[in-house]
């Protein structure tokens, strides 16, 4: 699929990385991801490896080892069949323990259950309707019983969490919910998610909550207080501008599959290793400014561009294409002298 002109990131895929791609490029020295390679089989073979005491995975697909991570997983997938994300990981992790000492689990989940816009929509309405409780509570629960079973097997082990975010803020819905109580509505019914995550963070020092939300907030912007859009333009250095658009071209932050573009994923790489840094006391060399706009230039040159006018080739980098954005995320591992 990696030629598919369908797939993400269109004509210019070949520059549209995924933020564990990014973070591979920048830090591979210090965060360990796993092997890049073809991992998983159909669910029913992953199923019957299980019960003969194998590890398993599924879907197959091509990515970094410890990333369990698949486009449209809801939050029971972290511990229900048929991906048992948090489970199948924990016995990978389990066949070497000393590497996870010290290494980060990182789940960010609930886009796929709260971010629908019938979901929205109902919590626009009232943020303690209840078919978007239900959903909410059921996702907390989730990521709950995930990271118990992550702490019983790891107790060295961290984990982040991401805090979810709004798609009230996504371009395909900005002729939705004008008003301003309508998106504090949402706004409302999304913190309850959040502040169950922030629950299990003040209660394990080794938990610590990513706020997505509002990261997002501070560069782009939101809603203006009467629930209409009021996006800002984010300016990088070389004189580029992206804004909260939808388009494979990386002035949009948005892509046009609706999952974060490459300016979007070099950014947040650069917030989540200051994060990490800051909430367990780790050295991991944090992102420059000027390294974030080296790792751009090529995906603006290949938009502003054509080949028979650039000086300078484009890279294929075509090979790494990460297909996963919800779910169980990277697992980075940090051991010996690196999670020192």
């Amino acid at each position: 699929m990696l030629g598919d002109p369908r797939a993400r990131g269109g004509q210019w895929r070949a520059t549209t990385w995924q933020w564990t791609e990014v973070l591979a490029q920048l830090r591979a020295d210090q965060i360990d991801q796993g092997k890049w390679g073809v991992w998983g089989t159909g669910k029913y073979w992953a199923i019957a490896s299980e019960a003969l005491g194998a590890l398993a995975r599924t879907p197959p697909k091509e990515d970094f080892r410890y990333n369990f991570a698949i486009t449209g997983a809801t939050c029971d997938e972290l511990m229900g069949h048929s991906q048992r994300q948090a489970i199948r990981l924990v016995h990978l992790m389990d066949t070497e323990p000393q590497a996870w000492r010290g290494g980060i689990v990182f789940i960010r989940t609930s886009a796929n259950d709260l971010g629908s816009h019938e979901v929205l929509d109902e919590l626009s309405r009232d943020p303690a309707a209840p078919r978007p409780v239900a959903a909410i509570n059921a996702c907390i629960k989730a990521v709950e019983q995930a990271v118990a079973l992550i702490r019983k097997h790891h107790p060295d082990t961290y984990i982040a969490l991401s805090a979810g975010g709004s798609n009230a803020d996504w371009p395909g819905e900005f002729d939705s919910w004008q008003s301003a109580k309508e998106i504090a509505n949402i706004d409302a019914g999304i913190d309850r998610f959040n502040n169950g995550l922030r629950a299990l963070a003040a209660a394990d020092r080794h938990v610590h909550v990513l706020e997505d939300g509002a990261w997002f907030r501070s560069l782009w912007g939101r809603r203006d207080e009467y629930g209409r859009p009021n996006y800002k333009t984010v300016h990088l250095g070389p004189g580029w501008a992206i804004t909260n658009t939808s388009g494979d071209d990386p002035h949009n932050a948005v892509l046009a599959d609706s999952h974060a573009g490459v300016v979007w994923n070099t950014l947040w790489t650069q917030h989540l290793v200051t994060s990490l840094n800051a909430a367990f006391g780790l050295h991991i060399t944090p992102i420059t400014d000027a390294e974030v706009i080296d790792f751009l230039r090529p995906s603006f040159r290949a938009a502003d561009t054509t080949p028979a006018t650039s000086g300078e080739p484009v890279k294929d980098t075509a090979q790494f294409r990460v297909n996963a954005q919800n779910g169980l995320d990277v697992r980075q591992r940090t051991s010996g002298a690196q999670a020192r």
